[in-house]
């Protein structure tokens, strides 16, 4: 079993540098890599740069929260400095939405492999579940999940993989099922390989353009998703920051205040923003293999 992993994992990394390598030759690309090492740099800088804790209050300002020497972006209704929650909750969103995608991306694998490898009653069985789950809008199932087990960034990330893992499912079987029939896979058949071997070393990394592209897609995604749950009350529980909150907490005061909202909708979009082009990219090149 470790020495199939193995091989997959070198596979895999013979398979997938040439898309890397040749990124800096995707204009698009290169925009929406530098935005996200933008927000990727702020979210590991956070705890140490010189800034007011996200949760302190500066109750001295309120009756004027716009941009100051002490407030940069000013404060929120509860007199928290606006710059330093925009970035500790985007601290939170590279920290929640990756790990769920991960975690959807692991299960949507497997249960694609099997139901594209396998055929008949597996894929059946697993394309039938897929199907329920995927009936549902995404965000009613989302606010359905939430509310039923509470708002937590661990709920979110089973959320999140609940509702995505079928889709990748789906992905994964549609591109084994056109790769069965290949050259490559038949050599693997004549070495008396492993299912699991064929699977892992010879199925799955060629499936890796579009996999690539929607994965950056989807943490776009996810991180929209973040946001909605945070404005509809059921992300992150307060006092953690978080875009979607912060942007619903604001709406009382957006007349007189909008730097309130705007900012934290500003830092949303430039996020989802970064991955939407980053996937562009990836794209382009992929279709070049």
């Amino acid at each position: 079993m470790s020495a199939v992993i193995t091989a997959a994992a070198e596979s895999a990394g013979r398979a997938s540098p040439s898309i890397w390598r040749r990124l800096p030759s995707s204009p698009v690309a290169m925009v929406g890599l530098g935005i996200l090492l933008f927000w990727i740099v702020l979210a590991i800088l956070a705890p140490v740069l010189p800034m007011l804790p996200p949760n302190a209050q500066d109750y001295a300002v309120l009756g004027h929260p716009g941009s100051s020497a002490k407030h940069w972006l000013g404060v929120d209704p509860l007199g928290r400095d606006l710059l330093s929650r925009i970035i500790w909750g985007g601290r939170t969103v590279l920290e929640v939405a990756p790990i769920a995608v991960i975690i959807a991306y692991a299960i949507g694998c497997a249960m694609g492999l099997l139901a594209g490898y396998y055929g008949g009653w597996v894929d059946a069985g697993i394309s039938r579940a897929s199907d329920v789950i995927l009936s549902f809008p995404v965000v009613v199932l989302y606010v359905i999940l939430i509310a039923t087990i509470g708002p937590s960034a661990v709920n979110i990330v089973v959320a999140v993989v609940l509702a995505s893992a079928p889709g990748i499912a789906r992905i994964v079987r549609g591109l084994v099922m056109s790769l069965m029939h290949q050259e490559f896979v038949a050599a693997a058949y004549l070495r008396r390989e492993t299912d699991l071997f064929v699977m892992l070393v010879e199925l799955l990394p060629n499936c890796r353009g579009p996999l690539i592209t929607d994965f950056c897609l989807r943490l776009g995604y996810t991180t929209i998703t973040i946001g909605t749950l945070g404005f509809l009350g059921l992300g992150l529980p307060p006092p953690n920051p978080d875009w979607g909150g912060m942007v619903k907490q604001a709406t009382s005061m957006i007349t007189v205040f909008p730097q309130m909202s705007l900012y934290p909708t500003i830092a949303l979009v430039s996020l989802i923003l970064g991955f939407n082009l980053l996937a562009d990219g990836v794209t382009e090149l992929s279709q070049k293999d």
